[in-house]
């Protein structure tokens, strides 16, 4: 997420609003908010309707800590960073969507673990075309 943070301006150029959505009570999560995603505003999905609408699932034990995920988590330590507190449900995946000025789904990618993310790079080329 912080590499989409880094983007701010960027996205702000081409007119698009970013909406941050979770499932974890407004205790929970916004602290991470403030601290991560202060230029966004923080959607709470407290029943999940809008993570089964879009197909976010929640990630089986090897999804969540397989090699890759403890490689990146590694990666993230020694870099001097703390990877974020887990929420109520450290299974539950989440993912990306970009919905047009006329409600249409122009992208959705549902992760499959969760450091599995589309870069900003692909997400603005879409956004672009």
């Amino acid at each position: 997420m912080s590499q989409l943070r880094q983007h701010h301006h960027r996205f702000k150029s081409l007119n698009v609003d970013v909406k941050v959505i979770t499932f974890d009570a407004p205790g929970l999560a916004n602290p991470y908010a403030k601290s991560q995603l202060s230029e966004w505003p923080l959607l709470v999905d407290s029943d999940r309707s809008l993570y089964r609408r879009y197909g976010f699932e929640r990630g089986s034990w090897s999804s969540i800590y397989g090699f890759v995920s403890v490689i990146r988590y590694l990666l993230l330590i020694f870099s001097g960073q703390r990877p974020g507190k887990p929420g109520k449900d450290w299974r539950q995946l989440g993912g990306d969507v970009l919905v047009d000025p006329d409600g249409f789904v122009r992208v959705h990618y549902a992760s499959k673990t969760p450091h599995d993310r589309p870069t900003v790079e692909s997400l603005i080329s879409e956004i672009e075309s």
